[in-house]
């Protein structure tokens, strides 16, 4: 992701890690494997495309020595109809970096790109967000358009 001349905007293009998905898509889990791979998460003028959503709530739950995560990321305006809601299983590890806040707009911005990747507990999901990311390693995950 590289800021675009004008500064309106960022130079986006996950041409390479789609080259590579169809090999990485085995060694994932099956719910991470089928939300990678629909064929509209990265076609930037679908409504079911990721690009643009905002991360709109976080829970966290410790259950039984299991911690679920969910985030659910509000859908843009102008772009979606409804928001994404992801459940992750099993979480290892959960991180959030984000820049300083102007007060005029979400604190982590609109989503930019995502990356899910095979992990040794499971899968990785890194989302990169125009001021920030979230990291997330857990068993597996289900996400669901609502």
């Amino acid at each position: 992701m590289e800021p675009l001349e004008d500064l309106y905007g960022y130079r986006l293009d996950p041409k390479e890690y789609l080259q590579v998905l169809p090999q990485l898509s085995d060694a994932l889990p099956p719910g991470a494997a089928a939300f990678a791979t629909n064929s509209e998460h990265y076609d930037f003028r679908s409504s079911r495309c990721v690009k643009d959503l905002e991360l709109g709530r976080v829970t966290l739950v410790d259950e039984r020595g299991e911690i679920s995560l969910e985030l659910f990321l509000s859908p843009n305006e102008w772009k979606h109809e409804t928001g994404l809601r992801i459940r992750y299983s099993d979480v290892q590890s959960f991180r959030t970096d984000a820049e300083e806040s102007d007060g005029m707009l979400p604190r982590l911005g609109a989503l930019q790109l995502d990356e899910v990747l095979p992990h040794a507990s499971g899968m990785s999901h890194e989302i990169s967000f125009t001021c920030g990311s979230v990291f997330v390693v857990a068993a597996d995950l289900v996400a669901a358009w609502d």
